[in-house]
């Protein structure tokens, strides 16, 4: 019997034989252990080599690599600058694509959505996180990136909605060599709380944590889940908070763990984090669409996808599930998204939205 091929672009994360590949695996022998996947798999893994630091067409090019190798799902093309781009193939070549990525415009029939974080569900926790701490009066550092130029669309809407005042604004590019002087004007306003909008790059690159420590200015701070790219190391985001995907009070969170330990005699990369566990629920979710698939093609994968109702989710608060429809291709629902915050090297615990009159 052939093997169902399944295309991973550029998303087992360190490569061939890493973690990330692990998980991905482990995910998958777990279904035919189980009795849920009854024929073999094939993973096929390919770079992508994409933006921001590759180019679009290395994107475009890894997704079709994948297609003419016979995969009739792939999940890639995480960040929104790549998922904008090849949306539009997966579309064309009617094999369904799984993107972490936060962007609204990542859509169509063949376009499914786990995200990493939301560019307008973001800035919505944002400012509830600042409301409720009094935080009334704000400094943004803005990025002019997809991710951020869309962030602060809606957190300038937020704010209006819930009478936050943006008392300074910032724009910066990623490759900005003037950070702390960027920062310094942010200070001289005297805001009550910081906020960066951005892709992430300035935080993983360690420059936002060089320019607040040039500056000797700690005030409170809070960013999207650019937050996430804690990846790069923990004491590049000290003293922020920032959107996360993490809660241990999530028992699928945890037995996660105890099955990558139980199997690989180590713990996942840089565990306790948010991105192992949604790499496990993303294998998952591939899982649950072949196995409601009525044909195993792209179009009958793609309504596998859209016939998932309250799967049980490892990512985010403990109510968190994930769902699919013919038109709701933003696959995650609940509390998949929830505040962290790093505290002395590590990644802490900071809450859940809570609702607001």
């Amino acid at each position: 019997m052939d093997p169902i091929k399944v295309g991973w672009l550029g998303a087992a994360l360190d490569g061939p034989g890493g973690g990330y590949d692990k998980i991905h695996r482990l995910a998958f022998d777990e279904a035919v252990e189980q009795g849920v996947l009854n024929r073999p798999y094939e993973l096929v893994l390919h770079p992508e080599n994409g933006l921001p630091r590759g180019s679009a067409r290395n994107a475009i090019d890894g997704f079709k690599y994948l297609v003419d190798e016979g995969c009739i799902v792939v999940a890639g093309a995480y960040s929104s600058d790549n998922a904008m781009v090849v949306g539009p193939y997966a579309n064309e070549l009617q094999v369904p694509l799984v993107s972490w990525c936060g962007t609204e415009r990542f859509f169509g029939e063949y376009c499914f959505r786990l995200g990493n974080g939301d560019c307008g569900g973001d800035p919505a926790l944002i400012v509830g996180w600042l409301k409720k701490h009094g935080y009334e009066r704000i400094a943004v550092l803005s990025e002019v990136s997809p991710n951020g130029e869309e962030y602060f669309r809606y957190f300038r809407q937020e704010c209006r909605r819930r009478d936050v005042a943006i008392a300074a604004v910032e724009t910066v590019v990623q490759t900005t060599t003037k950070l702390a002087e960027h920062l310094d004007n942010l200070r001289a306003v005297g805001p009550d709380a910081l906020v960066y909008m951005g892709y992430g790059i300035l935080a993983a690159d360690g420059l936002l944590r060089e320019a607040l420590d040039k500056l000797d200015w700690n005030p409170p701070r809070i960013m999207t889940t650019a937050f996430m790219f804690y990846l790069m190391g923990f004491e590049k985001f000290e003293g922020w908070v920032g959107i996360d995907q993490l809660c241990l009070e999530n028992r699928l969170a945890v037995k996660f763990h105890e099955s990558y330990v139980a199997r690989y005699g180590s713990d996942p990369p840089m565990w306790p984090n948010a991105i192992p566990v949604l790499a496990y629920d993303t294998a998952r979710v591939i899982i649950e669409a072949l196995f409601r698939a009525p044909v195993l093609t792209g179009f009958g994968v793609k309504e596998g996808f859209e016939k998932i109702r309250f799967m049980p989710s490892a990512t985010g608060g403990p109510q968190t599930h994930i769902a699919g429809g013919p038109y709701d291709h933003q696959l995650f629902k609940g509390d998949w998204l929830l505040y962290g915050r790093i505290e002395n090297g590590k990644l802490e615990f900071e809450g859940l939205f809570e609702p607001w009159d």
